[in-house]
């Protein structure tokens, strides 16, 4: 995949304030450029293999990421593009060497991953409920723990 210097140095990133998720979600998946959305498929294995890691002992996190990635594939036609890109955003972040907390940190390395994931979802909550329906996927499996 090719780098974007801007978006790498981004997603390394949180301001002196704190982290706002949201934001750091929405500003970042604007920051995407098509390349990279479309090398997304790529890193595709990957993400699976990170999926497996996470299925011995963060099942919602696993559970996410396949619906976030089943979701990508996919591609539902008539989309907002925001949802789209978010979901790209959240999938390159979680598949990522570098996080803002290392995953190899023990008890907390996917916090952060799960965080943008769930802002994710939370978002377009709608959207993913509708398509775990559709999928015939239990929503409370993966349903984000808070909403905007």
């Amino acid at each position: 995949m090719k780098k974007n210097p801007e978006l790498a140095a981004y997603m390394n990133c949180n301001s002196e304030e704190g982290l706002d998720l949201d934001r750091y979600v929405e500003h970042g998946s604007r920051l995407l450029t098509a390349a990279e959305a479309a090398s997304l498929t790529d890193g595709l294995e990957d993400l699976h293999g990170k999926i497996a890691l996470l299925k011995a002992g963060n099942r919602k996190l696993a559970g996410q990421l396949e619906l976030l990635a089943d979701f990508y594939l996919e591609n539902p036609p008539g989309l907002p593009p925001q949802v789209r890109t978010e979901t790209i955003f959240a999938l390159l972040y979680a598949i990522k060497d570098v996080d803002l907390v290392p995953d190899d940190e023990p008890g907390f390395g996917y916090l952060d991953d799960a965080a943008v994931v769930e802002s994710v979802l939370a978002r377009h909550a709608g959207v993913f409920e509708n398509h775990c329906h559709f999928r015939q996927v239990e929503w409370s499996t993966v349903e984000p723990v808070y909403h905007v």
